[in-house]
């Protein structure tokens, strides 16, 4: 067994169980990047005897995790996986697990991007080729740098989602949301840019190498600007015709803005 491959397995599972952000994307990636030792360690572990007993503190995610990781490494092995484990002495509370990871089996990426990265589109999205299209255009953009991203996920938008997208820090995995409605002219055209520019803010969170969860003013406004630099570069020639309108009114533009926040600014 690879030791290298065994130590980035316990790393993992260490900053699972204290929370550490870098300590687990940083294994994760090393593990993913093991190839067939890593599918043999992560095998080995899911051979334990430890999943029919009563998981105690961080033990409960440990199942999933591994099952996660496998997958992304192997998916027909994490297939064969999912139903040694169904007919094994499982806990109920890793059951319940096994049955939400089971439900991979019957995901098949939309499309793959940077030559590697599936992106997954959900079933109840409409026109999901359509989507899958938008993330393949947008992640061709001049500049945007797509290394280490595992997976692209786009869910359907509900009312009680907060958000119009997310980077998984753990495991450097972007999530957007989609309406599951189409909807046609201005609309349409609102609901497309508004994912662009999520999509651009949340790699933004990956390149810029965030680790703090929730809504750090920063790192947001690091994000956002790496987003706007990505808007600029996908219309170069709309950027390009901007510019030369706008720039014999920049200086009107520099006093309004300064306006705006209480204070004059008469630097041209």
């Amino acid at each position: 067994m690879n030791e290298r491959t065994r130590l980035a397995i316990e790393r993992l599972l260490r900053g699972i169980s204290t929370d550490h952000v870098e300590t687990v994307r940083d294994a994760w990636r090393e593990i993913l990047q093991g190839g067939e030792s890593s599918i043999r360690e992560v095998q080995s572990k899911l051979e334990s005897s430890a999943w029919s007993e009563n998981p105690r503190g961080p033990l409960a995610k440990y199942l999933g995790v591994l099952l996660s990781i496998l997958d992304e490494l192997d998916k027909p092995t994490f297939e064969k996986e999912v139903e040694r484990l169904r007919k094994s002495n499982l806990h109920p509370l890793h059951s319940r697990t096994l049955d939400i990871l089971s439900r991979r089996i019957l995901e098949d990426p939309a499309t793959h991007v940077a030559d590697k990265i599936p992106v997954f589109v959900a079933s109840d999205i409409y026109d999901r080729s359509a989507v899958a299209r938008n993330i393949e255009t947008w992640s061709k953009t001049k500049g945007l740098s797509l290394d280490n991203v595992t997976r692209i996920d786009v869910i359907a938008s509900r009312p009680e989602l907060d958000y119009l997208g997310r980077y998984n820090l753990f495991f450097s995995g972007i999530i957007l949301t989609w309406p599951t409605e189409t909807s046609r002219g201005v609309k349409l055209w609102w609901q497309h840019l508004n994912a662009e520019f999520t999509f651009y803010h949340e790699v933004g969170h990956h390149v810029s190498g965030h680790i703090e969860g929730g809504q750090v003013a920063e790192q947001e406004k690091e994000a956002d600007e790496y987003a706007r630099s990505m808007m600029r570069n996908s219309r170069p020639v709309l950027t390009m015709i901007g510019r030369m309108l706008l720039w014999p009114l920049r200086p009107l533009l520099k006093r309004a803005i300064a306006s705006s926040r209480g204070y004059r600014d008469d630097a041209t």
